[in-house]
């Protein structure tokens, strides 16, 4: 609890997962689980129950033959703009 008055408003967990998901990003290809903890500077155990849980939710994909990580399918699905969908819609219903 001694975390929250140092930090108000902000989760150290969502915090990190972001920055996790930020490293992959820039990376731009499968990346093992000790570069991605080393680059933030965090154990290689709370790295990879931060990837488990991102993979989870499939912001995160793990190649099942190297052990790799990359930005996962559902993290992309979310980043498509919204607005593409209804502006193609609303095209076509002009035709």
């Amino acid at each position: 609890m001694g975390n929250l008055h140092h930090m108000p408003g902000r989760v150290q967990s969502v915090e990190r997962a972001a920055a996790i998901l930020q490293v992959l990003a820039v990376e731009a290809q499968p990346t093992p689980l000790h570069h991605l903890a080393a680059a933030l500077g965090l154990a290689k155990g709370t790295a990879h129950g931060l990837l488990q849980t991102l993979k989870d939710v499939g912001f995160v994909d793990q190649d099942e033959e190297s052990g790799l990580y990359a930005i996962g399918a559902g993290l992309l699905e979310l980043a498509a703009p919204s607005l593409d969908h209804n502006e193609l819609r609303s095209r076509a219903l002009n035709w």
